[in-house]
């Protein structure tokens, strides 16, 4: 199964930290392709502002960061 790695979770939380737009593009391990407003980003995860979560070995790539 692939993950994202460390890099992109910096990535991540250094984008959080900014005043810009946290729409992103998400492409899980299974294929499906979700969009949304990140909430936060944790060691765990990532929290979206609709309540959805996703946990970082269930992603294998984030795209609009």
């Amino acid at each position: 199964m692939d993950m994202i790695s460390a890099k992109d979770r910096g990535r991540i939380q250094a984008q959080m930290q900014r005043d810009e737009s946290k729409i992103v593009n998400i492409v899980l391990s299974d294929a499906q392709q979700v969009a949304g407003e990140i909430e936060k980003a944790t060691h765990e995860g990532i929290f979206m502002v609709d309540g959805r979560y996703y946990g970082y070995d269930s992603i294998k790539e984030i795209n609009g960061l």
